[in-house]
């Protein structure tokens, strides 16, 4: 993991990179000292006007996409990510990807197990941490199971930063 960044900052920003993409399933692993993302992606092909003409339907291929978040990635995603931030006071929307990444990011930080890899297929987070003991655990998690561990952290925050 990168020093002197959570995991909550690290997932939300790559959150917020995969919200732009339009990616919804994909894996994501730590693999020498950066995350690596694999996902696939629909991509439509350009219709040529003469496949118009002829009634040629638009065709969709799928491609494998891989991305390399590296810290200076990372924190140029960071600091574009605040700019486009609205309101610090406004309640954020726990179903953007990146705002569910940044709560299992948080989750995994008091897990206080090294996060290996994350998963999400349809509507199902995989987090694989290894243990003290050098074996890997691997949890499986509902999407909608951290909305409530979302607001209890949220409503924490609001209160401390009130006080």
């Amino acid at each position: 993991m990168f020093e002197g960044w959570s995991y909550s900052q690290v997932l939300r920003v790559i959150g917020q990179s995969l919200e732009e993409r339009g990616v919804e399933d994909f894996s994501l692993l730590w693999q020498e000292g950066e995350f690596v993302l694999r996902c696939k992606r629909i991509a439509r092909l350009e219709q040529h006007w003469l496949d118009k003409i002829l009634g040629q339907k638009v065709v969709r291929s799928e491609r494998s996409v891989e991305i390399h978040y590296r810290l200076k990635s990372v924190l140029w995603l960071q600091i574009r990510g605040e700019s486009m931030r609205k309101d610090a006071d406004q309640v954020p929307d726990y179903f953007r990807l990146s705002q569910t990444l940044r709560t299992v990011g948080n989750y995994a930080e008091n897990r206080t197990m090294p996060l290996l890899s994350l998963r999400r297929s349809g509507g199902i987070l995989y987090l694989e941490f290894q243990e003290r003991s050098g074996k890997t655990r691997l949890e499986e998690h509902g999407m909608g199971s951290f909305e409530n561990y979302f607001l209890r952290t949220y409503l924490r925050q609001r209160k401390a930063r009130q006080a």
